[in-house]
């Protein structure tokens, strides 16, 4: 199932996934929906990170509608 992360992390997720293509982007602009890797999305109360274990991921600009698919050989670590 897909969740979207907190707007908090969007910076630190577009730097860690390489993410350029968002460069012109305000972070807070940014949507991004993430799909966990079998069920390993944080529990209530951990803390949500930048880089995770998933296997796909969409970015998505609300103030110019560009968006960018990262799949799972883009998102390994």
């Amino acid at each position: 199932m897909a969740r979207i992360l907190p707007d908090s992390i969007n910076a630190d997720f577009l730097t860690t996934y390489n993410v350029d293509t968002m460069a012109d982007c305000a972070p807070e602009t940014l949507t991004i929906k993430v799909w966990d890797l079998y069920g390993t999305a944080p529990k209530e109360g951990d803390e949500i990170k930048a880089e995770g274990t998933y296997v796909a991921a969409v970015v998505i600009c609300e103030g110019c509608d560009k968006s960018q698919e990262l799949h799972r050989d883009q998102l390994s670590r």
